[in-house]
């Protein structure tokens, strides 16, 4: 218990101690060698969280129970992310050995990648963060609760893992002595000796033992300051639950107005479509009915056209026999007009030779009256 413990609050030291160094400074403005050294110190920070998450996933491994987290795939996520920070950190270090000046250096920063790569690493700080919190909220569960306290937590666990040693030694050599001293064997020393070797362990105890109760003395009042946090937070807890249940009954309340809001509109779909195909028939067939129309009305139309057209043919060509018959008539006419000219011409040519005949029959008369 004291090692996940333990785990856990170097988890989270770890966490905020690689947040703190990556947000100090932009890697987009920084040089190559500054670059390079935060990579290197990010990969080293990134590595630990995978060894310290893998510790904690192998322990819940080996008693599995119900409501784990599922944290293999953000350690697979990660593992990836080391490969990638790796490989460039890797690729970045050739650069600098094939570069022969620092001006070659200076023009192959890619400020873009640099600040790719630190929005990856803070992305995955922040998935750890949320899976550390998903750990710690299983292992409440089970009946213990990790100190987050940063001194407190990493003395006492100091304290107790090396009281927890001690008293095992102990235990290995009484049972030890013991079985000697019964079967026999324990050549070992006068009991003089044994007495001289239980005071020493006696006052190493009593050494570790008051050490460990000024140790506890010391945190206590830390300890009684996260127990009442944490009874605040419980009871915080529980009013966030209560609003939990009434945000539920709510939601059960939306969903079933929804889910009626929902039959509804499918009644009103369905309604709508019954309508839609009763329109749709009702078109169809006045669709019909209006071809079958129009297609009468055609034929009538055709057929008072065709009758029309032989009616005019008709008078087209009485017309063009009258036509013919004027056109005769005219001819006629033009010719005995034609007739008459000519007579009108004999006619006047005669009558102005007569005129000339009697113009010279005065004057031969006038000349016989004069002789």
């Amino acid at each position: 218990m004291a090692g996940r413990e333990t785990v856990i609050v170097e988890i989270g030291e770890r966490i905020k101690e690689a947040q703190q160094n990556i947000s100090d400074r932009p890697w987009k403005a920084a040089s190559r060698p500054a670059f390079l050294a935060a990579l290197e110190k990010s990969v080293s920070d990134l590595a630990e969280l995978h060894s310290l998450f893998s510790r904690i996933v192998g322990e819940m491994d080996k008693n599995p129970e119900p409501g784990k987290p599922e944290v293999k795939p953000f350690l697979e996520e990660l593992e990836k992310l080391l490969k990638l920070l790796k490989r460039n950190l890797e690729m970045e270090k050739g650069k600098r050995s094939t570069a022969k000046t620092a001006n070659e250096l200076d023009k192959e920063e890619t400020p873009e990648l640099y600040a790719d790569l630190q929005h990856k690493i803070l992305a995955s700080l922040l998935k750890a963060r949320y899976a550390l919190e998903k750990t710690t909220i299983f292992l409440r569960r089970q009946g213990f609760e990790p100190i987050t306290d940063k001194s407190t937590a990493k003395q006492v666990m100091e304290v107790l893992s090396r009281k927890e040693e001690e008293l095992q030694e102990l235990r290995e050599k009484y049972e030890n002595i013991r079985k000697r001293s019964y079967l026999g064997y324990f050549e070992e020393g006068t009991v003089a000796d044994l007495e001289q070797e239980l005071g020493d362990l006696a006052k190493r105890m009593a050494l570790s033992a008051n050490e460990l109760g000024k140790s506890i003395s010391f945190h206590r009042s830390q300890i009684e300051y996260i127990e009442n946090s944490y009874a605040e937070l419980k009871q915080k807890l529980d009013s966030l639950e209560e609003l939990f249940s009434q945000y539920s009954e709510k939601s059960e309340e939306l969903i079933k107005s929804l889910k009626k809001e929902r039959d509804y509109a499918k009644k009103i779909v369905l309604d709508v479509e019954h309508e839609t195909l009763q329109l749709r028939n009702t078109y169809t067939r006045e669709m019909l009915n209006l071809q079958e129309t129009k297609l009468a009305v055609k034929r009538e139309a055709e057929r008072k056209f065709s009758e029309e057209i032989k009616k005019l043919a008709r008078q087209l060509s009485e017309q063009q026999d009258l036509a013919r018959h004027f056109r005769k008539v005219a001819e006629d006419k033009l010719k005995k007009e034609h007739e008459l000219e000519e007579k009108v011409k004999q006619l006047t040519l005669l009558c102005k030779t007569k005129e000339k005949h009697e113009a010279v029959k005065r004057h031969y008369k006038k000349g016989k009256k004069k002789k």
